[in-house]
């Protein structure tokens, strides 16, 4: 699915400079499926220990960051990638260029915490393997739309967090 849904990316990007309703659908299962399985392996239960506590704050404050990014966005068409729109460098873009990805993987992290197994530890590498590949795809888009700005935005902020840099 993870294949399917990133090469179709890839070759809209290329051809049209932007998904069709078909490619947000496929990229958007691609990132449901590590839910779904998350949803399946574990238990809702009250918070009991101190690593339940932690994964609901790592959690939250993932949720928070996600939706902050993506807000940032400002039209929905950007946010389903139908339109690039500008460059967005402001909020926490300034310190990571796919603020809205860290924000939904430390989502799952926090939420797998409280029912740590083997089916969340396979959900969790497939979102890492999913988002880092699907950031590659919107990467190569996104110097081919804003060129030469967007080739500088990437040597000033990392790619996720920190200070190391990944090429383009």
């Amino acid at each position: 699915m993870t294949a399917v849904a990133l090469l179709y990316a890839r070759g809209e990007y290329r051809k049209r400079g932007k998904l069709s309703i078909l490619g947000v659908a496929l990229l958007c299962a691609m990132l449901l499926i590590p839910n779904l399985i998350l949803e399946y392996a574990t238990t809702y239960a009250m918070p009991s220990t101190l690593l339940d506590y932690v994964g609901i704050l790592i959690s939250g404050a993932g949720i928070a960051l996600c939706l902050v990014s993506v807000a940032l966005f400002r039209t929905a068409l950007k946010v389903l990638c139908l339109d690039p729109g500008k460059l967005t460098t402001v909020g926490p873009y300034r310190w990571s260029r796919n603020p809205q990805y860290v924000g939904y993987f430390l989502f799952l992290l926090g939420f797998a915490l409280n029912d740590w197994s083997l089916w969340c530890l396979t959900a969790l590498l497939v979102v890492a393997i999913s988002l880092h590949l699907l950031v590659l795809v919107e990467e190569e888009h996104l110097q081919r739309v804003f060129g030469e700005q967007y080739i500088e935005y990437c040597r000033k902020v990392a790619r996720y967090i920190g200070r190391w840099q990944a090429g383009v």
